[in-house]
């Protein structure tokens, strides 16, 4: 009797052990949300100084990198995709058990909620990164209706048919991309919308908010002032507002009034900051990067000279914060290069210390050609007969294929690169330029050039000079 309550105990535990590692590998892993908050768990108490609450608007707007290189402020964006108050408002109370911020920020867009429930991906992403505690129970128990409870706590039922989707990742735990080695929740919009500049006009009267998503815009600002930690709304700019919008945001200025809580709409706020619509925006909904540089910039101003907020630039337990700047102006740069257009301003780029170029001459390329000359003269290429390959990293020359067959290959811990020139029957050759698998080739005639961030870990751009088209540069 005995041995067989053992043998059942013995069993159950690898039983249990078992469904928790099934469970942790296929538990969906997204970045909008779920791994925002398991960074949140890594962070040493009490190093975040500006917290930033809210859904994709905030994430999108608050540029961390420009808050610690212009103001040294350490922030962090404890956001998810569309995620409602109530979800905020878990957020909230799980990052006080760990920081106590100089400043809560709450960006306010989905105070326009009207749905009482979200969508299953929505609720995962605003709930299964917490820890097992009261606040993951409740904030689930908040974001679907009673009969469902059961299923979105046991987890697994929501994600248990992943077997298809499932990545190295996934069962190591560790997003190996570059990005998160210092990632503070921010999100770059990496291409551009054109807009006309709206014209939100003006509008009277006010509209109330749901009474749900009252009742925890409430209880963020009574929490916030219960620790005695200061609050403001802000609403980031975007440019789909209407009316009704207006009409809501009234509400909420006037219950953030009544706290006596600061609270911004920067669609009315021209003169502080003005955003491009032509040039600035992701969507009709988000900022670009160069939109969230601009907003976040001035508003990074105003609260260092409102708040109390430590300058940390310098102080060696913050070194992730630069790490995450650095990661983040370099991915403007490699905005900027894709979007570059004129061939002649191509040379500018490929000297910088992080790019790793790689170029190929290929068919026919006449060198006395002004843009190319320009760039394969900027990068010390003085003969192109028989054409060939290059390697440069940082401006200098790594390798060269000479005018025979050649190759190179190396890799780095998350990435490999190969190149070769290969001789045809014919006696012409091919030249192959591949990273991470992908082989990459513009122009049959002219000029190839692949640039490979070293600290953004992606290819900023790859493009042609074809001589077929009178060395105009092509993507």
């Amino acid at each position: 009797m005995k041995k067989t309550a053992v043998k059942f105990i013995a069993g159950a535990l690898i039983l249990c052990v078992l469904l928790w590692q099934a469970n942790r590998v296929l538990a969906v892993k997204y970045d909008d949300g779920i791994y925002s908050v398991a960074k949140f768990y890594e962070l040493e108490d009490n190093s975040v100084d500006v917290l930033i609450l809210g859904s994709s608007h905030a994430y999108m707007s608050f540029n961390t990198g420009v808050l610690w290189r212009e103001q040294g402020i350490s922030s962090y964006l404890l956001t998810a995709s569309a995620q409602p108050l109530w979800n905020s408002y878990y957020y909230l109370k799980e990052a006080l058990k760990t920081q106590t911020p100089k400043l809560i920020v709450l960006e306010g867009y989905r105070l326009l909620e009207e749905e009482e429930y979200q969508s299953a991906g929505f609720v995962i992403k605003s709930t299964y990164g917490l820890k097992w505690s009261r606040n993951r129970i409740d904030a689930i128990k908040a974001s679907v209706p009673r009969e469902q409870w059961m299923g979105y706590l046991l987890g697994y039922t929501q994600y248990h048919d992943r077997y298809t989707e499932l990545s190295e990742e996934d069962f190591t735990s560790e997003k190996k991309a570059e990005r998160y080695r210092g990632w503070k929740g921010f999100e770059m919009g990496m291409t551009t919308q054109q807009m006309g500049q709206p014209d939100f006009g003006t509008c009277t009267g006010s509209i109330a908010l749901m009474e749900k998503t009252e009742k925890y815009y409430r209880a963020i600002l009574e929490l916030a002032q219960e620790k005695n930690i200061p609050i403001m709304v802000v609403i980031a700019p975007f440019g789909g507002m209407t009316q009704e919008d207006q009409k809501r945001f009234r509400t909420a200025q006037a219950i953030a009034q009544e706290y006596e809580v600061p609270f911004f709409n920067y669609n009315f706020m021209e003169d502080e900051v003005y955003i491009d619509y032509g040039t600035d925006m992701y969507n009709t909904s988000h900022l670009n990067g160069r939109g969230s540089c601009k907003f976040t910039s001035q508003w990074g101003e105003y609260i260092a000279g409102q708040y109390k907020i430590p300058d940390h630039r310098g102080d060696p337990a913050y070194d992730s914060w630069e790490q995450d700047a650095a990661y983040l102006y370099a991915l403007l740069e490699d905005v900027e290069l894709r979007e570059t257009a004129d061939a002649d301003k191509v040379p500018e780029y490929l000297g910088k210390d992080n790019y790793h170029v790689f170029l190929s001459v290929d068919g026919y390329c006449q060198l006395e050609e002004e843009t190319v000359n320009s760039v394969l003269g900027g990068l010390g290429i003085d003969d192109v007969q028989g054409g060939g390959l290059w390697y440069f990293a940082g401006g200098d020359a790594v390798w060269n294929s000479g005018d025979g067959e050649a190759s190179r290959y190396f890799e780095t811990d998350r990435h490999d690169f190969g190149l070769r020139r290969v001789q045809r029957p014919d006696g012409g050759y091919d030249n192959e330029i591949v990273i991470d698998n992908q082989n990459y080739h513009t122009v049959e005639n002219g000029i190839n050039i692949v640039v490979f961030d070293g600290v953004t870990g992606i290819v900023a751009d790859s493009f042609g000079i074809d001589a077929d088209n009178d060395y105009q540069l092509c993507r």
